[in-house]
C-alpha cells in the first residue's frame, strides 16, 4: 500500500526538524526525540514528555510523540493561538523567534520548502 502524501503542515515540520538537525546521530533533536527541538514550557507538559535535557530542550518517550508535540505547535502557529507566532509571519520572522541561529534555520527551511524566506506561514501553507 502506497504512503499517503504529506499534508502541508506535516511538510513544513518536516522542513523544520530537517532543520534542526533531526535524524543525525548524537544530535538532541534525535537523541531526545524531539525533531522540533522543543523547549520546555513553564507549567506546561508536552504529551508523551518524559524529561527536560540539556538547554531545556524537551525529551519525549519516542518519535511519535516528538512530532505530534511538533504538529501541535505548528497547529497553534496557524491558528493564532499561538503567542509568539501567526499566520502572517514569514519564515524569516518566525526563525527570529524560533532559533538561536536564525538566518542560517530560515534558509534551512525555506530551501526544504522550495520557498523565499519572506513567504509567510499562510503562503507556506499554501503553496507547498
Amino acid at each position: 500500500m502506497p504512503e499517503r502524501p504529506l499534508s502541508n503542515v506535516e511538510r513544513f515540520a518536516h522542513a523544520i526538524a530537517k532543520a534542526e538537525g533531526y535524524g543525525m546521530k548524537h544530535v538532541i533533536p534525535t537523541r531526545y526525540h524531539n525533531p522540533g527541538d522543543l523547549k520546555a514550557v513553564k507549567g506546561f507538559t508536552y504529551p508523551g514528555q518524559i524529561g527536560i535535557g540539556k538547554g531545556r530542550h524537551v525529551i519525549f518517550a519516542n518519535d511519535t510523540a516528538g512530532w505530534n508535540a511538533l504538529y501541535h505547535q505548528i497547529s497553534k502557529m496557524i491558528s493564532g493561538e499561538s503567542r509568539h507566532y501567526s499566520p502572517s509571519m514569514t519564515i524569516n520572522q518566525i526563525a527570529r523567534f524560533y532559533a538561536g541561529d536564525w538566518r542560517r534555520w530560515a534558509r534551512n527551511v525555506s530551501h526544504n520548502l522550495g520557498v523565499p524566506s519572506t513567504t509567510t506561514l499562510a503562503e507556506v501553507l499554501e503553496e507547498i
